[in-house]
């Protein structure tokens, strides 16, 4: 016997008629729709809001007295329950699971936004610009419009097509090899030190993003201002630096699409492999030394064939001469100076180095 039911009763159901976007004043629109909330037999409709300001709609977990005063907080937006009726009140929370007072049943993540630094598109390279802090337009998201993997701290940079990570990722949960690298302000960022290069593209694969290739890193760089020799006002970039520091220290370091530290602080390391020796040298070998590297470096992982610089010739079994392969890094790093910027490549990094100049942020395909 077929049962028929309306859509929105069917546990999973969401359907909007538009997205999350940002207003003026940090206000959002939130569009209307439908929505199962708590399994089979829960369908809500949704109404449309404008104006909603998520500093007085909320949970209670939303305290601050001004957006200002929440730089670097994520927020989602729930619809709950009504009291009466049949459409849903609309909820802001600082909680990423459930909003506070409520839980799975009568509560249902709809989508959500970031707080943070905003160049707008006419400051783009303006180095005397101030960036304020307000909701990140480009990081509002929703069910239908959003990233495959977990949306928080991460913008949108080709609309409909691509996503990337708004900090240089630090830690998050777990332990190698499953913890979770995340996009987070004011966090010590990681960096090639006990970690190989090669081993990156492992780590960001265990939030469900890819390291990004040299023109989406350019996409995403664009607009920030140049580094400088002996100050760190748009860029940590000062000649003097000796090393990173936390994410999202210099305001003015912030491109056209709200990216932060992709010029300066370290090197965004990027999916680009080349064997640099290839056209000098017909000298190549099997190696070792540049496979057992990084994390699990004790663990027997085979051997790279690849042309070196010198050594003997043929296919040698050994570490003769310096391997030729390469990838791309970008942005310039802590004391790059002048050098840092939305165009500043470095084909020069070997994969399997660990001097703890290069670090890691991810991106992701939109849903």
């Amino acid at each position: 016997m077929a049962i028929a039911m309306q859509p929105g009763y069917a546990a999973g159901f969401s359907s909007l008629f538009g997205r999350i976007q940002k207003e003026a004043g940090d206000t959002l629109t939130l569009p209307e729709g439908m929505a199962n909330i708590g399994g089979n037999g829960h369908g809500f409709l949704l109404s449309k809001q404008t104006g909603f300001d998520p500093l007085a709609d909320n949970d209670g977990t939303i305290t601050e007295a001004d957006v200002g005063a929440m730089l670097g907080t994520d927020v989602y937006i729930y619809a709950v329950t009504p009291t009466s009726g049949g459409y849903a009140d609309w909820i802001a929370s600082k909680n990423s699971t459930v909003p506070m007072g409520h839980d799975t049943n009568d509560s249902r993540k709809i989508g959500g936004f970031h707080i943070g630094r905003v160049r707008p598109m006419e400051k783009r390279y303006d180095a005397s610009f101030e960036p304020a802090v307000h909701i990140v337009p480009n990081s509002c998201w929703d069910l239908q419009h959003r990233p495959k993997c977990d949306p928080s701290g991460m913008v949108e940079i080709i609309p409909s097509v691509l996503w990337a990570d708004i900090y240089l990722n630090s830690e998050g949960a777990g332990t190698w090899p499953e913890n979770v690298p995340v996009s987070r302000y004011d966090a010590t960022p990681i960096k090639d030190d006990s970690y190989a290069r090669a081993d990156f593209h492992q780590l960001i694969a265990n939030a469900g993003k890819r390291v990004p290739s040299v023109p989406e890193f350019l996409r995403y760089a664009e607009g920030c201002p140049q580094g400088a020799d002996s100050n760190n006002d748009t860029a940590w970039s000062d000649d003097s630096n000796s090393g990173p520091t936390s994410t999202g220290t210099v305001a003015k370091a912030l491109s056209q699409y709200n990216i932060v530290d992709a010029a300066g602080n370290l090197w965004d390391w990027l999916d680009a492999h080349y064997d640099a020796a290839r056209t000098t040298s017909n000298s190549r070998g099997f190696r070792d030394d540049v496979v057992d590297v990084g994390k699990d470096s004790d663990k027997s992982r085979g051997k790279t064939h690849t042309f070196n610089d010198a050594g003997n010739s043929g296919r040698v079994e050994g570490n003769e001469g310096q391997s030729g392969w390469r990838s791309f890094g970008g942005g310039g790093r802590f004391d790059d100076g002048v050098r840092c910027g939305a165009r500043c490549l470095d084909s020069t990094p070997n994969p399997w180095s660990s001097n703890g100049d290069v670090g890691l942020r991810g991106v992701c395909d939109a849903l």
